[in-house]
């Protein structure tokens, strides 16, 4: 009898994979258990039956038959384990091959129905990272924000420091310059500093005064930055009792310890 790629010998009591020619003879438990799935085939098999045991009056455990069982399945291999059904609270089911052939080929034709619809999906995909990669090619570039312009102060001990400034707009920028030249002065009266970049940018509303200091201590990457808020007119950001708070030519771990500082006016 055929179960899946193998051939059952019930007179000889053994189970022949026909692909790999592999030969099991069958122990007592699984002859037994398989001789009644097969004479029974499509019909529940119930425990009691396949524990009643052989011709010789001997009797099987249920963990004897759950272990054929699953030797039996095992056998059969993962593609026609199935053949040998669980029925729960009743007993055991050996389907007929013929069934399974008919439920892979309803699979396989279901699959194939089925195909049109993936190669649509494909290519709606295909279609829609190809548009995003030509509009990524053609698209606008964004070119980074070029700053207003950028100064060197060196400092008596020859230590140099960058001064950057960037403005939102290309015009009436005069209060922005005029910071910069009153951080440049302060500047020059340090010996020498932890900073070796300052970055300096107004809001849009020209209200608040960012600024930026980078720079290293003892080979340690470090940065501060500040808010100041001035509401009046004309705006005195940086002036000389700001100054004294900032100590911008201390270069203790203290003054640098804090990341983020503002001032309102």
């Amino acid at each position: 009898m055929q179960l899946g790629h193998c051939r059952f010998d019930s007179d000889k009591g053994e189970l022949i994979n026909q692909e790999s020619g592999l030969v099991w003879s069958l122990p007592r438990a699984e002859l037994h258990v398989l001789r009644l799935l097969v004479e029974y085939q499509g019909k529940v098999v119930a425990k009691p039956i396949l524990e009643s045991g052989h011709k010789d009056g001997s009797h099987l455990s249920s963990a004897s038959v759950a272990r054929a069982i699953f030797t039996l399945r095992s056998f059969l291999g993962p593609q026609h384990e199935t053949l040998i059904e669980t029925v729960k609270g009743q007993g055991y089911l050996l389907r007929h091959h013929r069934a399974r052939k008919e439920t892979r080929y309803q699979r396989r034709r279901f699959t194939i129905k089925s195909l049109p619809v993936l190669l649509v999906v494909i290519s709606l995909f295909s279609v829609l990272l190809l548009s995003l990669w030509w509009f990524n090619r053609l698209g606008p570039s964004i070119s980074p924000t070029m700053p207003l312009s950028i100064d060197t102060v060196t400092l008596d001990s020859g230590q140099q420091v960058e001064m950057i400034l960037y403005s939102p707009s290309n015009t009436n920028n005069e209060l922005l310059i005029a910071q910069g030249q009153l951080l440049t002065q302060s500047l020059l009266h340090c010996h020498e500093t932890v900073w070796n970049t300052v970055f300096l940018s107004l809001s849009h509303d020209k209200q608040v005064l960012n600024i930026t200091f980078r720079g290293d201590y003892f080979g340690q990457s470090i940065i501060r930055n500040i808010k100041i808020s001035d509401l009046r007119q004309p705006k005195r950001f940086i002036n000389p009792e700001w100054l004294k708070q900032v100590s911008i030519c201390d270069s203790s771990p203290v003054q640098i310890a804090s990341s983020h500082q503002s001032w309102r006016r």
